[in-house]
């Protein structure tokens, strides 16, 4: 049986499309979500505690929980006793003979071994530390949905804000082009260029508007209707910290999903007891009285399970090949989580190091230019098409710093998952 792959971040194209299905299912008709306090600042842990309070997701793993917990009362609850009555009628085969209506009551009841009881009820508990750890497992990969839908807010907010930055500077330069148009020193062809990028600066902006909208309904639907609008998520773009390979290395064992798989082994290893503890026959003991016309009979009963057609021995193997899978699951699970980490944590690297050479060595230098080619054509001393090329750069510059902010948090985020602990991609802008 393969183990699914949850810790990997969709391909770009299919993410948004997937976290939308999960949304829409994350809060059933009727349910009423936790409201939040009502701000327009936020922090991704209130997000987070909304959603976990709301999600049908957990309550199902505690419902699991639950389950387990009434199979372990149930795995050491005595068989129920039998009581048997019989009436019967006699027809005497010979004259003179009466008549007799025999009565007869017997009452049964069966033990089990103390050790085969116990073994049942050692994996039932072992199934309760399998729900216990789904229900970690599903609370990491909740707070890592949150976590995703309050960056990609995040990034909405500032491409929306850069666009409706570009658009004003847009119309002040058309309106500096005016007046050199009608002073004669720029022709109309360079003027109507320049409305075309006003026209093209707000079009871009009321798509970055409804990026925002979108990515604030995602947010919605996941924590709370309640949310307003033109809300701000303090901490939704995490830090970025250089973790060390040996505490790397000790963090992985206690991931949630490590932690379910190693129950899992318990409870199979608790099954291969059981099931030969089960092998030992349970023990039958009654005690019954017989009426008849002329005498009373009472007496006691042992019966026993004779092994002769199941002797358990499928049963057996059964459990040690699924106590074997287990195990098998855990080490290929380890080996994806090792694989995803380093996948996170190079990916994580790498933006980190693409922000920051854009932020300190790119950023600057655009600027820089596009203030000295600002300055010329305001002079007269450089023509339109550089100016506006000057633009295009400095636009392109700061999209790729908001990609690769954007792509170094959802990393951590990954890294976070791969480690088991989503508390790792919670922090402060950098």
């Amino acid at each position: 049986m393969a183990v699914p792959r949850l810790f990997h971040a969709p391909p770009p194209g299919r993410w948004i499309s997937s976290l939308l299905c999960l949304v829409v299912l994350a809060q059933a008709p009727g349910e009423e979500p936790v409201a939040l306090p009502t701000t327009t600042s936020l922090t991704v842990a209130a997000l987070m505690g909304s959603a976990r309070a709301s999600h049908p997701s957990l309550a199902a793993v505690e419902a699991a929980r639950l389950v387990a917990a009434a199979r372990y009362d149930q795995a050491g609850i005595w068989a129920n006793p039998e009581l048997e009555v019989r009436l019967g009628k006699t027809r005497p085969r010979q004259d003179g003979i009466e008549r007799d209506r025999p009565v007869a009551i017997s009452l049964r009841q069966r033990l089990t071994w103390w050790g085969t009881r116990q073994a049942r009820r050692d994996v039932a508990q072992a199934q309760g530390g399998i729900a216990d750890a789904e229900a970690r497992v599903a609370g990491l990969l909740l707070g890592s949905e949150v976590r995703r839908a309050a960056i990609t807010y995040d990034i909405a907010q500032q491409a929306a804000t850069q666009a409706s930055e570009e658009t004003r500077l847009a119309a002040d330069l058309l309106r500096l082009s005016q007046v050199k148009a009608d002073a004669g020193t720029l022709d109309r062809a360079s003027l109507a260029r320049l409305r075309l990028e006003v026209t093209t600066a707000t079009l871009g902006e009321q798509t970055r508007q409804r990026e925002v909208k979108t990515a604030l309904a995602l947010l919605r639907l996941w924590c709370t209707p309640d949310l307003p609008e033109g809300l701000v998520i303090r901490d939704a773009l995490p830090s970025w910290p250089a973790p060390s390979s040996p505490a790397v290395a000790t963090e992985l064992n206690q991931h949630p999903r490590l932690q379910a798989l190693t129950a899992a082994i318990e409870a199979a290893a608790a099954t291969v007891t059981a099931e030969r503890q089960g092998r030992i026959p349970d023990v039958t003991l009654g005690v019954f009285t017989d009426r008849e016309a002329d005498r009373d009979t009472y007496g006691l009963t042992v019966g026993i399970d004779v092994p002769l057609w199941d002797r358990g021995g499928s049963a057996i193997a059964g459990a040690e090949a699924a106590q074997t899978q287990a195990e098998a699951l855990r080490r290929l699970e380890r080996r994806r989580l090792q694989r995803d980490l380093s996948e996170a944590l190079g990916n994580l690297q790498s933006a980190q190091d693409e922000a920051q050479a854009l932020a300190g060595q790119a950023m600057p230098a655009a600027e820089e230019m596009i203030r000295l080619k600002t300055a010329a054509y305001q002079a007269g001393e450089a023509d339109l098409t550089d100016l506006l090329e000057a633009r295009r750069a400095i636009h392109q510059v700061r999209a790729d710093l908001r990609a690769a902010r954007q792509r170094a948090a959802l990393a951590q985020i990954d890294w976070g998952l791969a480690l088991g602990d989503p508390a790792l991609a919670a922090g402060s802008r950098p």
